[in-house]
């Protein structure tokens, strides 16, 4: 009778640890899927995100006063 509580024990801890490990790596497998996900977003929002760009050139005449070329 002894014998058989500490296996009942031992198998009642071991599925324990066994559904906590289970559990941690689906949460880590979700987190991952997440982190991807918002990297493409990132990638997305880079690559359609507009951009302007301003040059300046000097007049012949004008010694330091910038104009905008239109």
């Amino acid at each position: 009778m002894d014998n058989t509580a500490i296996f009942v024990a031992t198998a009642a801890v071991l599925s324990v640890w066994i559904a906590i490990f289970i559990y941690l790596w689906r949460i880590d497998a979700a987190a991952r899927a997440l982190r991807r996900e918002l990297e493409r977003e990132r990638e997305q929002n880079e690559a359609a995100s507009p951009s302007a760009t301003i040059s300046r050139v000097r007049e012949a005449g004008v010694a330091d006063e910038p104009v905008e070329r239109r």
